[in-house]
C-alpha cells in the first residue's frame, strides 16, 4: 500500500477509525503470528502503512482496542505501553524506542479505567485476551530467546519504602530474574544510580499480577520496567538520555 510520508503522524497519533459492528472473535496469537509474515487487515483494526512501517490501528473499544505498530527491519524485541493515558509520556517514550529499536510496539488507546464492551478490564496489563496478549504470544514464538519490554510510571511520594521513594527504574521479571535483568539494571544505572530490581532491592512495584505472567511466554521473556515522573521527563526532554536508555534495551 503507497500513503503519503504525512500518515506517519497521522500512524502514530492513535486516531480512529468507524468501527465495525460486526460480531468478531478475539484475535489469536497464531493469527498475529501469520500476520507478522503478511500483514493485512485484521477486523475490527484496520491496516495502515508506509515504507517501513505497518500498523494495525484500533477502529473501536472492541477487545479492549490498542494500536499495533511493526518495523520489520526493526531489532528483534517488543514494547508494550499499557497505560498511555494513566503513566504519562510511557506513550512518547514507547514510540522514540520503537523508531529506532524494536521491531514491535503495542500502546493502549483506551483508558484501563473504561467501560469494557465484554467480561474483562480494559487495562492491557490484566486483559488476558485482545491484540495486546496476541502480539506478546506471537512475538514470543517469533522469537522466544528476545524480550518484551512493558513501560509503567509511578509517582515516587506514593511509594511505601525509602527505596521506592528514590527510585527511578524499577525492574522485574515478576518473582525471579536471568542475568538479562541484572544487565539491564547495570546499564540503567549510567542513567541513574537509583536503579533497583524488584525483589532482591525493593518490595515494591514488581507487575506480579501482570497479565503477562499468565500467557505461556518464555522464562525471562517479560521484562517490566517502572519509570519515575521526573525519568520521564529527562527521556524526553534529552535525547541523549533517551539514546542511552534506547541502547539499554537489548
Amino acid at each position: 500500500m503507497n500513503f503519503k510520508p504525512y500518515l506517519f503522524l497521522m500512524l502514530l497519533t492513535g486516531k480512529g477509525f468507524a468501527s465495525d459492528a460486526a460480531e468478531l472473535p478475539s484475535p489469536s496469537w497464531q493469527q498475529v503470528y501469520n500476520w507478522f509474515a503478511k500483514p493485512m487487515a485484521l477486523p475490527p483494526w484496520q491496516l495502515r502503512s508506509q515504507p517501513g512501517l505497518i500498523m494495525l490501528q484500533a477502529s473501536s473499544a472492541q477487545f479492549g482496542g490498542g494500536d499495533l505498530y511493526y518495523r520489520p527491519k526493526g531489532s528483534a524485541c517488543m514494547l508494550s505501553v499499557p497505560h498511555k493515558f494513566h503513566d504519562q509520556l510511557t506513550d512518547k517514550i514507547g514510540k522514540a524506542v520503537f523508531a529506532t529499536r524494536c521491531q514491535v510496539l503495542v500502546i493502549n488507546t483506551e483508558h484501563r479505567k473504561a467501560p469494557s464492551p465484554d467480561l474483562y478490564s480494559m487495562d492491557y496489563s490484566h486483559r488476558p485476551s485482545g491484540l495486546h496478549a496476541a502480539a506478546a504470544q506471537a512475538f514470543a514464538r517469533r522469537y522466544p530467546t528476545s524480550h518484551l519490554y512493558q513501560l509503567h510510571g509511578f509517582s515516587q511520594s506514593k511509594r511505601r519504602t525509602p527505596q521506592a521513594r528514590q527510585a527511578d527504574f524499577i525492574i522485574s521479571q515478576g518473582r525471579q530474574s536471568t542475568d538479562a535483568l541484572s544487565q539491564l539494571q547495570m546499564c540503567l544505572s549510567k542513567l541513574s544510580e537509583h536503579t533497583y530490581q524488584y525483589p532482591q532491592q525493593v518490595s515494591e512495584l514488581g507487575g506480579t499480577r501482570n497479565v503477562m505472567h499468565r500467557l505461556g511466554l518464555p522464562a525471562g521473556y517479560f521484562i517490566h520496567i517502572e519509570i519515575s515522573r521526573s525519568m520521564r521527563e529527562r527521556l524526553v526532554a534529552q535525547p541523549d538520555i533517551m539514546e542511552q536508555f534506547t541502547l539499554c534495551l537489548i
